[in-house]
């Protein structure tokens, strides 16, 4: 089993002490991607303050946790080819049934799968934003970690892609650790 840091960014409210005892938060907007859960940034804190400045302009806490990542526990859209194809053969059987159209999003498939498939009994989900980060904006600029691979082509590696872990309910993943990370007036660590 992997130990993974993860990113929570929340809008600053000025109560870190409220944060610290009660993180993680749910997100349950109407519009989550993976559904309702603890969503984190995986990794790469710079996508973490990337959100804070998009979403909670520029007025946001980070905060890290630690969780045992596996992929018994993890439906790993990002890196295991099998949950890949699972998700896959649920899309074909969806549209077998007339069920996806051009309209249809992740979160459907993956309620789909919660809800009507015996063997999906995990604890959490992980996904790559493909172009989450906004190509147009110069401000993200900064946010965009990309190597091309040949001179003149547009193919290039993400070295820091916005990988997103939902996790379902707010120990799983033996979520634990939790602490805030930025801003530093916040970060025990950085107070002296």
């Amino acid at each position: 089993m992997k130990h993974k840091i993860l990113y929570q960014t929340l809008k600053d409210k000025g109560n870190p002490e409220y944060v610290e005892e009660n993180a993680p938060f749910l997100c349950n907007w109407e519009n989550t991607w993976l559904g309702d859960g603890y969503y984190f940034w995986d990794t790469f804190i710079d996508n973490a303050h990337w959100w804070g400045q998009v979403r909670h302009n520029q007025s946001y806490i980070i905060c890290q946790a630690t969780c045992d990542f596996d992929t018994d526990n993890c439906f790993d859209l990002v890196g295991e080819t099998e949950h890949m194809v699972e998700f896959n053969d649920a899309i074909d059987f969806l549209k077998s049934q007339n069920l996806v159209n051009e309209k249809t999003t992740v979160s459907r498939i993956l309620s789909f799968l919660k809800s009507k498939t015996d063997g999906f009994n995990f604890q959490a989900i992980r996904v790559y934003g493909i172009k989450s980060i906004s190509e147009y904006k110069d401000e993200y600029k900064k946010y965009r970690h990309r190597l091309i691979f040949e001179l003149l082509r547009p193919q290039y590696l993400d070295c820091q892609p916005a990988i997103q872990i939902c996790i379902f309910d707010k120990n799983g993943l033996n979520l634990r650790d939790l602490k805030i990370e930025y801003p530093d007036e916040y970060n025990r660590d950085c107070i002296s």
